[in-house]
């Protein structure tokens, strides 16, 4: 009987190891695909601040 709890805890603490492993992963992902978009949208800014500096626009 304990010998099964034993495999029973391991394998749970197996499954949350792989889950918390998956979770980091997409925890960078999705902080890298924010820094990308933030980098995005800070050129397109620049661009349409230059475009409209060369309109007269200020």
């Amino acid at each position: 009987m304990n010998a099964l709890r034993e495999e029973k805890r391991a394998t749970l603490d197996s499954i949350e190891a792989e889950y918390k492993e998956q979770l980091a992963g997409l925890r960078r992902d999705a902080e890298a695909e924010e820094q990308k978009l933030a980098e995005q949208w800070a050129y397109k800014h620049l661009c349409l601040a230059k475009f409209l500096e060369q309109m007269g626009c200020q």
